[in-house]
């Protein structure tokens, strides 16, 4: 795994946990779960419920159109890039209203000599359910540039995905479309993250979410472990500290840890993410944030 891509999936938050290579092949039309993660997803429905039945609405969002975070990507004390986490706007896809999130990540100057990103990624989630309707995943890190497109219904039981990869000159090197067996009302990594947001986290508790990326389909553990305050550039914040765990395979349960700060409030801004792994500490930390919906509760004065 190359520096930079572990930085821009601290920013994705989830996906390094499984797409660790970047060079998985996709000669493979469809991705089953097997039944022991099926039996998985089913258990972290709502008792009594059908299984195709919707999440509940979400009532007090926790963002708005226009929220935009800033983090600093540094390597040790090497700064190595930018990325950009956004609130666009509201649009509809099929019909339904959706928000519009889109995460950018970008070298640095000069760090781009040594390897070149620019990614984007958008995810287009449910209104009032946060569940996801589209991802669209752009990489362009070094010689490594893919497009993975993919397409949701809520209603059946798949994931469309449409890829494209590329060589060195943009020429298309490698397509296909396949489908994945995802249950109902999935989330995709960047709309998980949101839907975390959302929730009500208590110390030594965890709250689980049915997560789809590229071929997998897994049921993610948020585990809350405590209460930090942590001093960044945008600010000093009251946090509460959670970690992701995957069920399964992940570079980050066979090689370290991901360790992510949220504001300790109902906003539950992400204030820095780190990871702890064999070529030393990786962290994204929150540079400037505009657009927030209110004053941050978390946020402490300078002489606190």
């Amino acid at each position: 795994m190359d520096i930079m891509n572990i930085f821009i999936n601290l920013i994705l938050l989830l996906s390094v946990l499984y797409y660790s290579s970047g060079q998985d092949s996709t000669t493979t039309k469809t991705a089953r779960m097997d039944s022991s993660r099926a039996d998985t997803l089913m258990q972290s429905q709502p008792p009594g419920e059908p299984q195709n039945a919707p999440p509940p609405e979400i009532t007090d969002i926790p963002f708005k159109t226009g929220e935009t975070l800033i983090f600093k990507l540094r390597y040790g004390f090497i700064r190595a890039g930018t990325a950009t986490m956004k609130v666009m706007g509201e649009t509809t896809i099929r019909g339904n209203p959706v928000y519009h999130i889109r995460t950018t990540a970008e070298s640095a100057a000069g760090f781009s000599w040594i390897y070149k990103v620019d990614d984007v990624i958008d995810s287009y989630m449910d209104k009032y359910r946060l569940f996801s309707w589209k991802f669209d995943k752009r990489l362009r890190e070094g010689s490594y540039k893919i497009d993975l497109l993919t397409d949701y219904n809520p209603l059946d039981t798949l994931a469309r995905v449409d890829y494209t990869k590329y060589d060195r000159r943009m020429r298309i090197d490698e397509k296909s479309k396949y489908n994945v067996a995802a249950p109902p009302y999935a989330f995709d990594v960047l709309a998980a993250f949101f839907y975390t947001r959302t929730q009500n986290l208590e110390t030594g508790k965890s709250i689980s979410i049915v997560n789809h990326d590229h071929k997998k389909v897994y049921n993610l553990l948020v585990k809350v472990h405590g209460l930090d305050t942590l001093e960044t550039d945008a600010g000093t914040f009251r946090c509460l500290v959670v970690e992701p765990l995957l069920r399964g395979e992940g570079i980050f349960q066979q090689k370290g840890r991901l360790v992510i700060w949220l504001t300790d409030d109902k906003l539950k801004i992400p204030v820095q993410m780190q990871s702890k792994i064999a070529v030393g500490s990786i962290t994204a930390e929150l540079e400037e944030f505009s657009g927030i919906r209110q004053a941050i509760p978390a946020m402490l004065a300078r002489n606190e």
